[in-house]
């Protein structure tokens, strides 16, 4: 008679209990302070993008402080606004088709469309640079009062849910009151800074990473290079706004400029460039090398027609994690000039900036409660930077992978 016989415990096969369990512990206690930081991350998403929208009473400076219905442009806003304030039909116009005084009015007073009005949701209202604020209040408790508070309006004021980041926020440019502050000078600053930053670190960090990995793989002067290369990725960013402050700022006489800047983050991210740039070249097979010389391939040829192409997406990852930390650099440019309040668009390198991370310090040192929301603005502007820039890295990387 045949007996199934039973199948004989895990233990019989030399398997440690005791080692599973430490092992199953030792892996719990890894994923405890993953799980930590993330959830600390989304409480630090939620708390900025709380802070960003708050109920206010705002009373106008000149007019009645009326809102305006969706769906109108920006002129016929303002036109509106304009009449309310007293002006005459034929004055309006003139404002509005006279290049200077249009432009003025339009640094002078903010379209916003606000979620929710006394009037209803979704209208336009203008802001004004002398427009008063009367009253601010956090999201929940303005929600909470909002009919009290609509009882209580004055003449000319007016009850707003103001979201702080809108496409107003992201094209004005910067204003002593938050009413009006926008963060679109930073904008262009940092994408001035970025761009001439990489212009400088592209052609020299992958430049050097083929220099390391295809011509000098063994000598002196590989050594001296990677030992150089490893200190200078480990040095504090403070220590390049030194190098820049008293190099190209002042030695060079270039000056608080973009100029400046951009050489100073250049060589910032010029290390984290050459990292990644090595490793996608080691990450081509030696056989590919071999095959292209057995062609009769010369050097060059193997180099910048085999290696470099395959390689290619791994160098475009590198180069776009290299923009996105030297996105949130504020410490060096602090150093070389970076000015705190700067009222005007950049027109070219020599020209005086600012940037994302510099303006953002101001506002949060700001004494005017307000300014913070302003800056929780900016800090949301700045996190859909760095996003944007990590999934295009992510794309880029899933996109263009190879499976040697």
């Amino acid at each position: 008679m045949n007996k199934t016989l039973a199948q004989p415990p895990q233990e019989a096969f030399g398997a440690d209990p005791w080692k599973t369990r430490i092992d199953r512990a030792f892996a719990r206690a890894l994923a405890l302070p993953l799980i930590l930081s993330i959830g600390l991350l989304i409480l630090l998403l939620g708390d900025t993008l709380y802070r960003s929208v708050s109920v206010q009473v705002v009373r106008a400076d000149e007019g009645p402080g009326k809102t305006y219905p969706f769906g109108l442009s920006a002129s016929e806003v303002l036109k509106r606004e304009l009449l309310a304030r007293g002006y005459t039909e034929e004055e309006a116009k003139a404002f509005l088709q006279d290049p200077t005084e249009r432009r003025v009015l339009f640094l002078q007073n903010r379209v916003e469309l606000m979620w929710n009005t006394q009037d209803g949701p979704f209208r336009y209202v203008v802001t004004g640079l002398r427009d008063e604020r009367v009253e601010d209040f956090s999201l929940a408790e303005g929600l909470r009062r909002w009919n009290e508070l609509k009882a209580g309006l004055g003449e000319g004021e007016r009850l707003v849910l103001n979201p702080w980041l809108d496409q107003s926020f992201l094209t004005r440019t910067p204003s002593r009151s938050p009413l009006t502050a926008g963060i679109g000078v930073a904008i262009w600053g940092t994408v001035w800074v970025l761009s001439l930053a990489l212009l400088i670190a592209i052609p020299v960090g992958i430049g050097t990473a083929i220099l390391l990995e295809e011509y000098l793989r063994e000598g002196t002067l590989n050594r001296i290079l990677e030992v150089n290369l490893r200190n200078l990725a480990g040095v504090p960013s403070i220590v390049y706004g030194l190098l820049g402050l008293a190099i190209f700022v002042r030695e060079l006489g270039l000056g608080p400029t973009i100029l400046a800047a951009a050489l100073t983050l250049g060589l910032l991210g010029i290390p984290v460039i050459v990292v990644t740039s090595r490793e996608a070249l080691r990450a081509v097979p030696e056989s590919l090398r071999q095959a292209a010389f057995a062609l009769g391939a010369t050097r060059r040829q193997v180099v910048f027609r085999v290696v470099v192409p395959a390689a290619l997406p791994g160098m475009v990852t590198g180069v776009i994690l290299s923009a996105a930390r030297l996105i949130g650099e504020a410490a060096p440019l602090l150093l070389v000039g970076a000015a705190a309040y700067v009222p005007f668009f950049p027109s070219g390198p020599m020209s005086e900036y600012t940037v994302i991370p510099v303006q953002i310090y101001l506002w949060v040192s700001m004494n005017i409660p307000e300014f913070a929301r302003v800056a929780a603005a900016g800090i949301l502007v700045m996190l859909l930077a760095l996003s944007g820039l990590y999934l295009l890295a992510l794309y880029l990387r899933n996109r263009f992978r190879r499976e040697w």
